[in-house]
């Protein structure tokens, strides 16, 4: 791919619906016509469905399901969250990725991906992350923050998600306490945090989100059909991701600052309200021992507050639980 090719496809989108002359793209980027026809050209090989007419220009009508690095990156500049961003065609894990990216470096950044072949949820299980079909990313934060505050941070970035959502789908989104993000009894959303840290010290927190956006019913396997949605199943059409991303990262931004400044005490009630297990019977199960038993509350320290079927009350930092 061209080294303009992100500059073009960016000039193209911001534009959409109008034309813009060959003459305009090359100006911009100090190149010639045939050098912006070469790229145009090479666009369109690469699926996006640009209509060029003499004397009018260039007019982008549809992008394939893939990410733009240079539709993506002004997205980033506006939220000032991140100090770079990757994105990638395929890669085994975007957590893995960040991982590897922490190595001598000490920035945020944001990484993306069209697919994943070997995405990991909690308790290490796999997460179908099909090509072109959902949001598959990782977050590099650096929060001044002491270990004890580290716990919460999923509470605050679970409301994030579920708010933007929310935003798209005609049904209630809510939350399964403390990864997942769920409409009605299906899943749409899990997301797995990590801390790196040394013996004094946060070093930074991965937190790896994957989202099933545009699938449809025949997207997913029949073993997990009748627990897996997307946000295009509860919406009106099909997802424009770039506006979804938009979406997303603002509420993210938004509950990370809360993180860094409030208590958890400020939001606990829209938790509660949020979440989607009060008044039911299920199976928790922590460190190997299982037990039923229904969750009753979250304390101000956001630990899950369950009586079991004996009467015993049981604190719970994480959990993995059956609806």
């Amino acid at each position: 791919m061209s080294k303009y090719s992100q500059d073009v496809i960016r000039m193209l989108y911001e534009n959409q619906p109008n034309y813009i002359s060959g003459q305009y793209i090359a100006d911009q980027l100090n190149i010639s016509r045939a050098g912006v026809k070469k790229v145009i050209d090479q666009l369109k090989h690469d699926g996006c469905d640009i209509k060029s007419m003499n004397h009018k220009g260039h007019q982008l009508n549809s992008l394939p399901d893939q990410w733009y690095s240079g539709i993506v990156q002004p997205i980033i500049n506006q939220l000032e969250l991140f100090d770079q961003l990757e994105v990638y065609r395929t890669v085994d894990s975007t957590q893995l990725k960040a991982k590897k990216a922490l190595v001598y470096n000490k920035d945020s950044f944001l990484i993306l991906s069209d697919e994943q072949t070997e995405g990991r949820g909690r308790f290490n299980r796999y997460w179908s992350s099909s090509k072109g079909k959902g949001l598959w990313m990782s977050l590099v934060l650096r929060p001044n923050v002491p270990f004890s505050l580290i716990p919460k941070f999923n509470l605050f970035i679970a409301l994030g998600i579920r708010d933007a959502i929310q935003h798209f789908s005609k049904d209630r989104v809510s939350i399964k306490w403390p990864n997942d993000i769920y409409i009605g009894h299906k899943k749409i959303c899990g997301f797995l945090t990590e801390m790196v840290a040394n013996y004094d010290a946060i070093e930074a927190i991965i937190c790896g989100i994957g989202i099933n956006m545009n699938h449809t019913e025949s997207d997913f396997s029949d073993e997990i059909r009748h627990r897996a949605t997307s946000v295009r199943l509860h919406a009106d059409s099909k997802m424009n991701r770039y506006d979804f991303l938009k979406v997303l990262l603002s509420e993210i931004h938004k509950r990370y600052k809360q993180f860094l400044n409030q208590p958890f005490e400020t939001i606990r009630e829209e938790y509660i309200e949020a979440t989607n297990m009060w008044h039911r019977q299920l199976r928790f199960t922590e460190n190997d021992h299982q037990f039923i038993g229904e969750a009753v509350d979250i304390d101000q320290d956001g630990f899950l507050l369950v009586k079991d079927d004996k009467g015993n009350l049981h604190q719970l930092m994480s959990a993995d639980i059956d609806l």
